[in-house]
């Protein structure tokens, strides 16, 4: 690569992802209660996870799950 050029990003479809999330013009996905609208909770295997500030919700199967053990 010739200097002073910058690489070309891999990253060329990271904006359809946020489509991904909607449903018949409705969205699906849920909201952070601490920050509001515009922030969406990541959907993980046991939890649902704020990346802005680190708000999370575990879900009932995996809680009762860790107690038990």
């Amino acid at each position: 690569m010739a200097e002073g050029k910058k690489a070309k990003s891999k990253n060329k479809h990271k904006d359809v992802q946020r489509w991904k999330l909607y449903k018949d013009g409705k969205f699906t996905g849920k909201w952070c209660p601490r920050e509001g609208s515009g922030f969406v909770l990541a959907q993980h295997k046991g939890r649902t996870v704020c990346g802005h500030c680190g708000y999370a919700e575990i879900s009932k199967g995996e809680a009762a799950a860790k107690k038990q053990q």
